[in-house]
């Protein structure tokens, strides 16, 4: 959820806004066109395959009624009921004659249909059978004791439509044939025959089916009877088999219809309708796979097509984004380095004409803070020069030169060596302080002006001060800022050994330090508190010399070098104070303008 509340990168919003406007409406589309396409063809395919199964319905209704009418026929043929009567009523060697007869009439019904008629049977009332063509193997009595037996007796003159049954007849080399049986009207004295049963070859019902079977392999029509037997199939059967019992249960209520099935793990389209006059089922199964094959080779094709034509649309609108947002990503990051102090960052102005023009607006705001910023440093550094030109311009140097020039003179005429002495070294002093050609003198000059500076120090005091120098001798000609070390001094001498009646003792130590000139002055006086050494640190406490403090000193270095130098006030072991002085190597007088220019 953090991640959400982040402002996204406008690369990020437009491929995105790409991905929801074009790619998810183009995948739709093709998803809804393959279903709809796919819904249409498979209700193309099963209506072709009803008005199929309407045919072979109607041929199959036909074939049976044909059936039907040849058993119809021949119970109500007189001739052959007569014949059949006289032979069942002669000596066996007297019905010769009658049996020919019968023989060429049942072989003339038997040509007017294709010789489909494989045996025809003729039950007479006192006992007996004679076949035509093939005998049956039952035994007439096993064979009055069935079902459909009974029920043809029971409505003369109407065929009874038996349908499928096995091993009725001998060498037919078929086992399963289509049966019907008429009970003819009894009419004593003229005819004893009591039903005629007739065993039709159900090869008619195969070559219905061959003639309408698809190029498919795997699609099969089957006619089915009630007891889910297979009368016939468009692939001729080797053995009769029944359909799947949960198949059949789904087709057995309804006069037709389709459905997906599974049958033996392959899911199969069954499209199925019902023949009128018998009830039988015209069943036709083709597999899901093959029927949705085309639709599957189409599918592929528009997938890839959506594919291709969706991977060359984003990769053209994201080398658009790309180059949009390529401008606007450089600028962020040069504005990022502008952030981070680098005002050398230019952008080279590309894109649209409005990123141009904001390019050239950029560089152009660059250039003014620049120009501020240089600005500022020279403002700043003037303001520098004059505070430390304030600073050392207290006093008339003129007027206090003269003056003591004047009182050395007296002192000479009325012979005071030590007036002469103290006057002599303080116009060392002033002069090299008012000195107006530089703001620097070497480090050896100025312990030189610090040594007439302790001279002053013990004549007013009254106290000897013993001074120790560590002037390492690679600093001696490094340049320093004028009367720095005086009030460092000073203070050692005012408020550490002035205080104490033993001599004061102070050390000057110079030497390089991590590329930076080090002085230390340290005195064996009273010391000072870690809160008197901030407050040295923060208040202007004056000498009467130079008029500035120790923070004034710090605060010198600091607006001439920067907050990197400076001093540092800390305790003497085992007794005062030391004061560090940090300031930059300086070999050259030059060196001090480039170090301000840079801003050091």
């Amino acid at each position: 959820m953090s991640r959400l509340r982040k402002p996204w990168k406008i690369s990020t919003l437009l491929y995105l806004l790409l991905f929801v406007m074009v790619v998810v409406p183009l995948t739709t589309l093709s998803t809804i066109i393959l279903q709809v396409y796919k819904r249409d063809l498979l209700a193309q395919t099963t209506n072709r395959t009803l008005q199929t199964l309407h045919s072979i319905t109607y041929t199959a209704e036909q074939e049976t009624r044909k059936v039907m009418y040849i058993t119809a026929n021949i119970g109500t043929d007189q001739e052959i009921l007569t014949n059949a009567t006289q032979m069942s009523q002669a000596d066996s060697g007297k019905n010769q004659t009658n049996i020919d007869f019968l023989n060429s009439a049942l072989t003339r019904y038997n040509a007017s249909i294709n010789n489909y008629i494989l045996s025809v049977s003729f039950f007479f009332k006192h006992g007996g059978v004679f076949s035509y063509n093939r005998n049956l193997i039952e035994d007439s009595n096993v064979i009055h004791q069935t079902d459909w037996y009974a029920k043809t007796l029971t409505n003369s003159n109407q065929v009874h439509f038996i349908g499928l049954q096995k091993n009725v007849l001998f060498d037919s080399g078929k086992p399963y044939v289509i049966t019907a049986a008429v009970s003819p009207e009894f009419i004593p004295g003229l005819q004893t025959v009591e039903l005629i049963y007739c065993a039709f070859n159900r090869s008619s019902f195969e070559n219905l089916l061959r003639g309408n079977q698809t190029h498919t392999v795997d699609s099969d029509f089957l006619i089915v009877d009630k007891n889910r037997q297979v009368i016939a199939s468009s692939y001729g059967l080797s053995n009769i088999n029944q359909v799947d019992e949960h198949l059949y249960e789904k087709i057995n209520n309804d006069q037709e219809g389709h459905f997906v099935s599974k049958l033996d793990n392959t899911s199969m389209l069954v499209t199925y309708a019902t023949v009128p006059n018998t009830g039988w089922k015209v069943i036709h199964q083709i597999p899901y796979s093959q029927l949705t094959q085309t639709y599957d080779q189409i599918f592929k094709a528009v997938i890839i097509f959506t594919i291709v034509c969706t991977c060359v649309f984003l990769m053209i609108s994201f080398s658009m984004v790309r180059n949009l947002t390529k401008p606007i990503h450089l600028m962020v990051r040069k504005m990022t380095s502008v952030v981070g102090g680098n005002l050398n960052a230019r952008i080279a102005a590309s894109g649209s004409a409005e990123m141009v023009t904001l390019g050239h607006t950029f560089n152009y705001m660059l250039d003014h803070i620049h120009l501020l910023i240089l600005q500022n440093k020279e403002e700043e550094r003037a303001k520098r020069i004059a505070e430390f030109d304030a600073l050392q311009s207290q006093i008339n140097p003129h007027f206090l030169i003269n003056t003591l020039n004047v009182i050395k003179l007296i002192a000479l005429v009325n012979k005071v060596d030590n007036i002469r002495n103290i006057t002599v070294a303080l116009m060392k002093l002033v002069s090299s302080a008012f000195n107006r050609g530089s703001t620097l003198n070497p480090l050896s000059e100025e312990i030189e002006n610090l040594k007439h500076y302790l001279y002053i120090m013990e004549n007013r005091f009254g106290k000897k001060i013993s001074v120790e120098w560590h002037v390492a001798e690679e600093t001696s000609s490094l340049f320093i800022l004028k009367l720095l070390l005086q009030p460092i001094v000073e203070n050692c001498i005012v408020h550490g050994l002035d205080e104490k009646d033993i001599d004061g003792q102070i050390l000057v130590k110079t030497s390089i330090v991590e590329g930076s000139l080090h002085i230390e002055i340290a005195d064996n006086g009273v010391g000072m508190e870690k809160e008197q050494r901030n407050s040295f640190m923060n208040q202007n406490h004056e000498n009467k010399f130079s008029g500035m403090g120790i923070s004034n000193v710090n605060r010198r270095i600091q607006l001439q070098y920067g907050a990197q130098f400076g001093l540092t006030i800390q305790p003497n072991e085992p007794e005062g104070t030391k004061i560090v002085i940090r300031v930059p190597l300086l070999t050259t007088r030059s060196q001090d303008n480039d170090l301000q220019q840079n801003g050091v």
